[in-house]
């Protein structure tokens, strides 16, 4: 009788060991609908160890494709076929997950509440209004349609931000002990706008695995950047191919421009502003310094694209080409045409300016 006890008692623990594996397994259902794509290789990559390499492959069937394995911590996944318009997001944690096209997903418990927060922030009815206002302002004849473009498309993307902003503020304080809130903060820290003392403070109160996420660090180091090079701050000096910022600016009243020769709203901003205030008060004092930043290419093809644009826009104002391409880190920038004016003295009299707000800002500089 003790025999039989130990023997059930061995086959009771073998059986609890066995469901406690299977509890780890998980099971990737795929719908591709794109026949042009049938027997083709599709991977599974981790997000966050992309460096590494996909973490398996099959081969697209019959529109259906099946990824099996154990998983011990959830993580993100990107699924897709390359060079194929198929892309996918998933989070993997054990359960059988459902995946239809690029979208659709659910099954198991983070890949529900991770579709529901993205349906509750589609921006479906709005890009449509977006896309007409890009085109307007990419197919505008002047200044003053290009402006008019902009500002409507702005009014809606803010809109737009806003529904999602509000969105991953609920996904991330709704899953503060899971993946799902780094996702959420990486989403927030792409269209929420703080302060650095803002963000420093939610990155303080935030978990560990959030708080050290890179994206979030990443914007943590931004946020302090633009902190340090505000408006009423000395500006920083830059060190460029052929001279120092300092060279062109000290003593001056001066127009930064940071651009490339490749971002059409820096082109349109220089055509339609720049060149003629330079024209209307370089012999009121003003100087304009156009700081040549994320050109594409080897030092030949930057070289090149540079000169280009120079000639292209009739740019005679004086340049600064970044030649370490650390400008941007150093004052913040994450996104181009950014324009600056600083006074004589050095001090950072305003940043983010665009359009007719360049000219009204050298005018308050001048009368002071």
């Amino acid at each position: 009788m003790k025999k039989i006890s130990q023997i059930l008692c061995a086959a009771a623990i073998m059986a609890a060991f066995c469901a406690c594996g299977n509890k780890n397994e998980f099971t990737i259902n795929g719908t591709v609908d794109m026949p042009e794509l049938e027997g083709q290789t599709v991977y599974i990559m981790n997000v966050y160890d992309s460096d590494n390499g996909p973490v398996d492959s099959t081969i697209l069937t019959d529109g259906k494709f099946t990824f099996k394995g154990t998983v011990d911590e959830p993580w993100y996944a990107v699924i897709g076929c390359p060079e194929s318009p198929f892309t996918a997001f998933v989070l993997v944690e054990p359960g059988t997950i459902e995946l239809t096209d690029n979208f659709t997903i659910g099954g198991t418990p983070l890949n529900d509440r991770l579709m529901a927060a993205r349906e509750s922030m589609d921006n479906t009815d709005l890009a449509e209004e977006m896309e007409q206002y890009a085109e307007m302002y990419y197919g505008a004849t002047d200044a003053a349609m290009r402006a008019e473009a902009e500002r409507k498309y702005d009014s809606i993307e803010a809109i737009a931000d806003a529904r999602e902003l509000e969105a991953n503020w609920k996904l991330y304080n709704e899953n503060k002990d899971n993946i799902l809130a780094i996702l959420a903060m990486e989403h927030i820290v792409a269209t929420g706008d703080f302060t650095y003392r803002e963000f420093d403070s939610i990155v303080n109160e935030a978990t560990p695995f959030v708080a050290n996420n890179k994206t979030v660090q990443a914007k943590l180091e931004q946020l302090k950047a633009i902190d340090a090079t505000s408006a009423g701050k000395h500006y920083t000096d830059i060190q460029g191919v052929d001279c120092k910022l300092s060279d062109l600016i000290d003593g001056k009243l001066a127009l930064v421009d940071f651009y490339a020769s490749w971002c059409r709203p820096c082109r349109n901003e220089i055509k339609d502003n720049l060149v003629p205030l330079w024209k209307k008060y370089q012999k009121k004092g003003l100087v304009i310094v156009g700081l040549n930043v994320w050109e594409r290419g080897d030092a030949a093809a930057r070289k090149a694209a540079h000169e280009k644009v120079m000639k292209d826009l009739n740019i005679t104002y004086p340049q600064l080409v970044d030649s370490t391409r650390t400008a941007t880190n150093t004052y913040g920038v994450n996104g181009i045409p950014q324009i600056m004016l600083i006074a004589p003295d050095g001090t950072i009299l305003a940043r983010d300016l665009r359009g007719a707000a360049i000219e009204e800002a050298i005018i308050n500089a001048l009368g002071k």
